[in-house]
């Protein structure tokens, strides 16, 4: 094993014998994530500690370790905030969890409770938030995590953890803004079938809309018809695009287009006095460009969400277990997280990547 570097926060070991847990690390913003064995930090009265179950793959881990979002990121850094675990051990305050009960961790590692956007139930955009993996904390590409017990998510019973874990963050990313702003007979237009439009199409169409998926993957009509679409169109062919303009009473877009035109045909699917909600990101410095005249002239409302409130990711989960809805997975052994991060980096996945952490955790003498 190459010689490892010391971290902030966690005691590297030189082998997993005498390591608490292993983590995925990337040492530097170049390269795969290597395996680094570590010691737990000391657990906090009000801290869960989780042994991951299974833990899945999103691209902000990519935009992330390359440095694209944070150019001020610490090395190493383990990513990753998309987890379904298992408790193994409480502090001494946690009353809400204990140890054997199934939980999940999203993005989010801390919200305080007291500030204005709290006090309304939106933790997601605290004023203190801390995310799961900032200030040297290591994510969810371990075999464990610790975080303040009102953090951790109950899974519901008959909630598939092999395919869940992808719903902490991708899930209520487009299902928070689909609830808030959805009537049931509402049409609803769906941009990008990719990792978020796949469970975007599942969502609307649980919730009672009529939804028609905009994709380049004509291919794929039947599969994505078996999610919940009606109707499939081009998402970047300027005449289809024009055709259907003003025809959605939702449109959620999960893509940016650079095409500056083609950006503001996907505004103009949104019928007067309709919602049109942008959960795609561009990289930081591009600015997005509205079709203003369009927008005003027919009211229509235009939304950002991130991911969803701590209430509203508990209701995903209940949703998504009574309703079915999970993503498509390709799943991958601890063993292969840089087969599976290379997959998920160069956009080869389908839909998302999900590694089973525990299986290997628990034969290594991890789960203690």
């Amino acid at each position: 094993m190459q010689q490892l570097p010391a971290h902030k926060v966690y005691e590297v070991q030189e082998t997993k014998e005498t390591a608490d847990a292993v983590a995925y690390a990337f040492l530097s913003n170049t390269g795969e994530p290597v395996p680094y064995p570590y010691k737990y930090t000391k657990i906090a009265d009000d801290d869960v500690r989780i042994r991951i179950l299974f833990t899945g793959l999103c691209h902000s881990d990519c935009l992330h370790s390359r440095g694209l979002w944070d150019p001020y990121i610490t090395y190493p850094s383990c990513p990753g905030h998309e987890v379904v675990g298992q408790v193994e051990k409480v502090g001494t305050g946690v009353t809400k969890f204990k140890v054997g009960d199934r939980v999940g961790c999203n993005p989010q590692r801390w919200m305080c409770q007291t500030c204005e956007q709290c006090k309304k139930g939106d933790n997601q955009l605290c004023s203190q938030n801390i995310g799961l993996y900032d200030d040297n904390n290591f994510g969810g590409y371990s075999t464990h995590i610790q975080v303040a017990e009102r953090m951790v998510f109950r899974i519901p019973e008959g909630f598939n953890d092999a395919l869940g874990s992808p719903l902490l963050c991708a899930g209520v990313t487009v299902y928070a803004p689909l609830k808030r702003f959805y009537k049931p007979n509402y049409t609803c237009a769906v941009i990008g079938i990719g990792g978020l439009g796949h469970l975007a199409v599942q969502y609307a169409a649980k919730l009672g809309m009529t939804v028609t998926a905009f994709t380049t993957s004509k291919n794929r009509e039947q599969e994505i018809k078996k999610l919940g679409a009606s109707n499939l169109s081009n998402s970047i062919d300027k005449e289809s695009l024009k055709a259907e303009q003003g025809k959605y009473d939702i449109v959620i877009n999960t893509l940016y287009i650079e095409d500056e035109e083609v950006f503001k045909s996907h505004q103009r699917l949104t019928a007067p006095t309709g919602t049109y909600i942008q959960v795609g990101a561009p990289p930081s410095k591009v600015n997005f460009k509205l079709d203003h005249a369009y927008i005003i002239l027919n009211q229509i409302r235009v939304a950002g969400s991130l991911i969803g409130s701590y209430d509203e990711t508990q209701q995903m989960l209940e949703f998504s277990a009574q309703n079915n809805v999970y993503p498509i997975v390709e799943t991958f052994e601890f063993e292969e997280f840089p087969k599976a991060f290379d997959r998920m980096e160069k956009g080869q996945a389908k839909f998302r990547c999900v590694v089973n952490v525990g299986k290997w955790a628990q034969a290594n003498g991890l789960w203690k």
